[in-house]
């Protein structure tokens, strides 16, 4: 028996199919008969034994496997309707780690399924409005607390992926002078989380944008990162440029103005006009400092920041639809591991100056505003752009061990009384996840990054 979403999964497929069909009557020749009392769906999935979470709505099944399974060589079974078939069918050594894709038919109709396998996770942890960054491969979770304020009574709430425990649970005060250890079990085994409190003194931040108000940001990438931000810190506002003009705002409140821009390569008029420009100027030579991400990062010319005057020398991506990350994207720091900026990091294992930022299975649109040493005015002299520009090189692409081929994060160092700026340019920084598609399993060092970055800028 059909329940009411499906009814209407499968009245939306013959309709399609009907008009396919109107199209081809023109030749008169019917290939056989619309067939719509089917049901093109999967009853039940199962990988390794474990039943599958299946949301019709979203078309996903989700199969939470504990932590000794290897989700790349998984077995798997289906249970289909009457008539219907699958490509692929069940089978052995089935890769669910970063999502599969499953066409149910049955007649005239076809209905598609991402069946992902994920292990159990603790999610949502926070102490009051206090939200921690969370890395599920090492158990990390970190979380930015007032500076001065008592740790030795604070109540966490967290929850959890689906039947799964915890312990101790949810609502628990304790003692957090010391990393407090949380134990997940699910299906005769355990995963160790352990949770560090980060003493951090929470400076005003001001998140820039061309939107009215933070509700009429409208690119998913720049709201995403405002989201986050609104979340973690209850000194952030957002302003608008019009604001800023027109002299409804005093950015001297602000320790950090943080502008992320993903929208596209050109940078907005509102953000170039001569009244805007000059109260930037002014905010940065009393000693305020800028977060400039994705396109963004261009802005320094325009603010006199970059000493020789010029732009990153290799943009990309800006016409890109959203499309797969083929293998997990990570970022060189090698010679600024003890940068305040990497501090926490997830690394990649057994190096302590690589860390991944987007994952294999993400969509992303991929934009890019970097230096390319390769060619154009600093040809192999990374060193010279550094003493031209008065900036420092902090992060490079993965294979760049040297740090002398790109800039991908780089660094405008403070002059006298003026503030700093750090811009990060690099496609790995992505704070949207395109397509409802695989979650970006390295988010957390995007997050971690951030939050490194604006309180680096903030003292």
């Amino acid at each position: 028996m059909q329940d009411s979403n499906m009814k209407t999964i499968v009245h939306k497929l013959a309709l399609s199919v009907v008009a396919l069909l109107g199209l081809l009557s023109c030749d008169e020749k019917h290939e056989g008969e619309l067939i719509n009392d089917k049901e093109a769906k999967i009853n039940a999935f199962q990988a390794d034994g474990i039943d599958g979470i299946i949301d019709e709505e979203k078309q996903t099944i989700t199969v939470y496997a504990p932590w000794n399974t290897d989700l790349t060589k998984m077995t798997t079974s289906l249970s289909l309707p009457e008539g219907a078939t699958s490509v692929p069918t069940a089978g052995t050594n089935v890769d669910l780690s970063k999502g599969a894709k499953y066409r149910i038919f049955n007649g005239n109709l076809y209905w598609d399924y991402t069946v992902t396998a994920q292990y159990p996770q603790l999610e949502n942890f926070a102490i009051g409005k206090y939200k921690a960054t969370i890395d599920h491969s090492t158990g990390k979770i970190s979380v930015k607390y007032p500076k001065g304020e008592s740790l030795t009574a604070l109540t966490p709430t967290f929850s959890t992926t689906p039947n799964a425990t915890v312990s101790p649970a949810s609502g628990v005060t304790q003692n957090f002078t010391q990393s407090v250890t949380y134990t997940m079990s699910y299906r005769g085994k355990s995963f160790v989380y352990s949770v560090e409190i980060i003493p951090t003194n929470f400076a005003p931040i001001a998140f820039v944008g061309t939107a009215n108000s933070a509700s009429a940001i409208a690119d998913e990438d720049e709201k995403a990162a405002y989201t986050w931000l609104a979340e973690n810190y209850d000194t952030a506002k957002y302003i608008s440029f019009s604001d800023i003009k027109d002299g409804k705002v005093n950015l001297n409140d602000y320790k950090v103005i943080w502008w992320h821009w993903d929208n596209n390569k050109e940078l907005p008029a509102e953000a170039k006009a001569d009244a805007v420009v000059n109260k930037m100027k002014q905010f940065y030579a009393a000693g305020g400092s800028f977060l400039l991400s994705s396109w963004a990062v261009q802005y320094v010319v325009d603010l006199g920041i970059a000493l020789d005057g010029k732009v990153v020398n290799n943009m990309w991506g800006e016409n890109n639809v959203p499309f797969t990350v083929g293998e997990d994207w990570s970022l060189c720091y090698k010679g600024n591991e003890n940068h305040p900026l990497f501090k926490g990091l997830t690394k990649k294992s057994g190096v302590d100056y690589i860390s991944f930022f987007l994952s294999k299975g993400t969509n992303t649109k991929g934009h890019n505003a970097i230096w390319n040493f390769d060619w154009g005015d600093y040809e192999h002299n990374a060193a010279g752009w550094q003493t031209a520009a008065g900036s420092k090189i902090l992060a490079s692409l993965h294979w760049d061990v040297t740090m002398s081929n790109r800039a991908v994060i780089f660094e405008y160092l403070k002059r006298g009384n003026a503030g700093r700026t750090i811009c990060i340019g690099s496609e790995a920084y992505d704070w949207y996840n395109e397509n409802n598609s695989p979650a970006n399993a390295y988010k957390s060092n995007i997050e971690l990054l951030t939050a490194n970055a604006l309180e680096y800028l903030a003292n």
